[in-house]
């Protein structure tokens, strides 16, 4: 069960969906009209306080959903101080999350690249398309109506810029040629984004022109309002801010130690941590000379960073 958009008229409307399987592809269905304003369903009883007002409603209808799931589903719609109580709340826990094992031949490419970008704000998520991160299982079970939806939240958090090179990278604008006019660039952009749109295996049974107007469109908009005002580069291509996150998942994959850790690592855990993984993967110890290359360069641009 989820919260469903589309833009009407200056407005969303929004509907509480499901997603259901019907072979081939998993199919939404609305459940519940929630008309413009979901937080009407929202009763305060304090400042922080509040119960959703839909049980019943939805019992009616054959769904026995609790007041646990519905606040999940209705946190974006709630004042700003419970948001915080909820949120402070919750971090103190630790909530184990069964995941399942990710297959990548169960996803299109186009979600892989989004949710990767999205996660590691990578300038290159072609690289990492192949592995199984245990996060990708959030795609799983889902229509593509459910899957826009889904995409469309975790883009609502990023700030402005990030969301014009996020648009650049997923639709392979973010190495651009100098020699390229705008024209030129334009027509690149189109040609990948209606290669998707038209793309049966990524739409799921979903019409075409319904996933235009109810969610490519938001793409578009960002496209042709902010693109022209975001300063291209003068000489070769685009260029993002997030490469050090890069060099933390290369090195991250190859050291297998946690991004969290390595980002907190002084210098002198750096070398220390050098030192282990180096008599690992030295040639003279049986290790790959290829890698042991990898290292030194990866532990080269560690320090770097640190030295920031």
């Amino acid at each position: 069960m989820y919260i469903a958009r589309r833009p009407v008229f200056g407005h969303y409307e929004y509907s509480l969906k499901e997603s259901y399987y019907e072979d081939p592809y998993w199919k939404s269905r609305t459940i519940l009209n929630l008309g413009s304003s979901p937080e009407d369903y929202i009763i305060y009883y304090s400042e922080v306080g509040f119960f959703i007002d839909l049980e019943e409603t939805l019992e009616k209808l054959g769904y026995k959903v609790d007041q646990w799931k519905l606040e999940k589903l209705f946190f974006r719609f709630l004042n700003s101080e419970a948001k915080r109580i909820i949120t402070q709340f919750t971090r103190s826990q630790v909530i184990k999350i069964k995941r399942k094992k990710v297959n990548i031949k169960d996803f299109h490419p186009f979600d892989i690249k989004r949710r990767i970008v999205l996660k590691f704000g990578m300038s290159n998520p072609e690289k990492y398309m192949d592995c199984p991160y245990p996060f990708l299982s959030e795609l799983y079970e889902k229509s593509r109506d459910e899957l826009e939806n889904y995409f469309w939240d975790l883009e609502d958090s990023l700030k402005f810029k990030e969301k014009i090179r996020y648009l650049m990278i997923i639709f392979g604008l973010n190495y651009i040629p100098s020699w390229f006019s705008e024209e030129d660039i334009d027509k690149m952009f189109l040609n990948n984004f209606c290669k998707i749109l038209k793309d049966e295996t990524f739409r799921m049974g979903m019409d075409t022109e319904e996933l235009l107007k109810t969610y490519f469109c938001r793409y578009i908009w960002l496209y042709f309002d902010a693109i022209p005002l975001f300063k291209r580069p003068k000489k070769f291509h685009f260029i993002d801010n997030f490469k050090e996150n890069e060099i933390f998942l290369k090195a991250s994959n190859l050291l297998g130690i946690s991004i969290e850790i390595l980002k907190k690592a002084t210098k002198k855990e750096l070398f220390k941590i050098y030192r282990q993984k180096a008599k690992e993967l030295h040639p003279d110890k049986g290790g790959s000379h290829e890698r042991f290359i990898q290292l030194k360069k990866v532990f080269e641009e560690l320090l770097k960073l640190k030295e920031n």
